[in-house]
């Protein structure tokens, strides 16, 4: 008979045991649930901020974009030219946090962007006259950049765009 309670209460322990185990775990999943969404909520507004703003860099950094924006302000071919790198670089130098909510795929497409948009512009440097007009720096400027680093902004921006919709678009 004593072996029979022990056995009957060693049973009702360990029922109690799984249950209040599997309570726990439940409970611990909710938490991290609820600790998840809340950061979410806190993470996501600042990710969608950064992809916008490295979006708007690599429309910026766009050589078209950066000839019209820039020509008037200058004179010299040699003139737009360092306007335009140096524009790149502090833009850059500003965007630069944003690498740590953007990945890493798109942030390396963005670096290699601005690599490209550098190089083309000093290629193009090279092969014009210093004291040519900025108008037709400019030209040549965006006659390359067709054929050249427009591929690596408008690959930087595809990648930004379709994080976007494989992190926060979902059907």
């Amino acid at each position: 008979m004593e072996i029979l309670f022990f056995v009957v209460t060693l049973c009702a322990v360990v029922a109690l045991t799984v249950v209040v185990l599997a309570f726990l775990r439940s409970d611990e999943r909710k938490r991290a649930a609820q600790y998840r969404e809340k950061t979410m909520g806190e993470i996501l507004p600042n990710r969608l901020q950064a992809y916008e703003r490295v979006a708007l860099y690599l429309e910026r950094i766009s050589p078209e974009n950066m000839v019209l924006r820039e020509q008037a302000t200058t004179t010299t071919a040699a003139e737009l030219h360092t306007l335009m790198v140096n524009q790149i670089r502090q833009e850059f130098e500003h965007n630069v946090a944003m690498q740590i909510y953007v990945s890493q795929g798109s942030w390396s497409r963005i670096l290699r962007a601005r690599e490209e948009v550098v190089k083309e512009l000093n290629e193009v440097a090279k092969t014009i006259d210093p004291k040519a007009t900025s108008l037709q720096y400019g030209v040549e400027v965006i006659e390359a950049s067709r054929n050249g680093c427009v591929f690596y902004v408008n690959r930087a921006l595809d990648g930004l765009r379709k994080d976007i919709e494989g992190d926060f678009v979902r059907e």
